[in-house]
């Protein structure tokens, strides 16, 4: 299939529906159940995890995207997160919140 980016000029494309996507689910103590999902983008090859279907730690890398741009997105259980206000305000406004590994996004509610 054809891949689109995911930036926010992307919103007329089905890019969740279309492009690559890689799902884990994930028993987590503070934040209970977790589906973590990895898009690929526009020119993203494949996503490859290093662990299959063992488990994972907390800082430990998880996997890549071969080449290119992608994003992650997180399911929570509802009422299990308090999201950072900065993420609020910037979605609100429909604009991105890039984040780097070990970035605080929320806190357990």
């Amino acid at each position: 299939g054809k891949f689109h980016t995911v930036s926010p000029v992307s919103k007329d494309y089905k890019i969740y529906k279309e492009n690559h996507r890689v799902v884990s689910f994930l028993s987590t103590e503070h934040f209970g159940e977790v589906i973590h999902i990895e898009v690929g983008a526009m020119l993203v090859g494949k996503i490859k995890n290093f662990h299959g279907r063992h488990a994972f730690r907390r800082g430990e890398e998880k996997g890549c995207f071969m080449y290119g741009g992608s994003t992650i997105i997180l399911l929570v259980e509802k009422d299990r997160v308090v999201i950072d206000d900065m993420i609020l305000r910037a979605s609100a406004k429909g604009e991105e919140t890039p984040v780097i590994m070990g970035e605080k996004i929320g806190i357990k509610s």
